[in-house]
């Protein structure tokens, strides 16, 4: 029977929670703690339910492991400060982790820490992992709305649409082949939609206003 440990897991608001071990633990030895981050060029078109098309920022994990991006281990535990320091530097934000996006689970030897969407299910000898991407994506389509993360320039959503039509090209030459085919068109209507998108995103210019001629 499958065990589903989404109710054995913990929210981690701080750089540690205290919280106490269930009876259900997850059959792995521990997954490191993270933060969620962003660099201004990472953004990537997203088909939502009705068809259309966003951008969503794309986050990356700063893993916080000794030895990992600048991370120390110290004798009060985890010293995290020159990592972070070192990605912000770079232009990346380092998301707070006080917006609840890391859950903590029980595991053997210790703990392990998942995305607060990613829910573990252990089938037998195996542990699946059911992602809820609708609720990821309503948590980074927040982020933008909030102004946590800053909205996109149109020259970096120019330059992803680049990158998904050099696949075009590259592909072009085995049009003829279905499975290749059938990738194209799903790529023209990717780039369709993510340009009509980014076109909304795209501040408007202001109407300049005449001046009375005055006599």
């Amino acid at each position: 029977m499958a065990h589903d440990f989404g109710s054995t897991g913990t929210v981690v608001s701080g750089a540690e929670a205290s919280t106490n071990p269930t009876s259900g633990r997850l059959p792995e030895m521990p997954r490191a703690n993270f933060y969620l981050m962003h660099n201004p060029e990472g953004w990537e078109p997203v088909q939502k339910e009705d068809g259309s098309w966003e951008w969503l920022p794309v986050l990356k994990r700063l893993l916080l492991k000794p030895g990992v991006n600048g991370v120390r281990g110290t004798r009060n535990g985890l010293d995290d400060s020159r990592a972070r320091i070192s990605f912000q530097d770079r232009g990346w934000t380092i998301i707070d982790r006080s917006m609840g996006y890391v859950t903590r689970y029980p595991c053997r030897r210790g703990w392990s820490y998942y995305l607060t969407w990613d829910h573990p299910i252990k089938a037998g000898r195996r542990l699946v992992v059911r992602h809820d991407a609708e609720g990821y994506n309503e948590f980074r389509r927040e982020l933008v709305e909030d102004g946590v993360v800053q909205a996109p320039l149109p020259e970096v959503l120019a330059d992803v649409l680049r990158g998904h039509q050099k696949q075009i090209d590259r592909n072009s030459k085995d049009i003829h082949i279905p499975v290749v085919k059938a990738r194209i068109d799903e790529a023209k209507e990717l780039i369709a939609g993510a340009r009509k998108a980014a076109a909304d995103l795209a501040p408007q210019p202001k109407r300049r206003t005449r001046k009375k001629a005055t006599t």
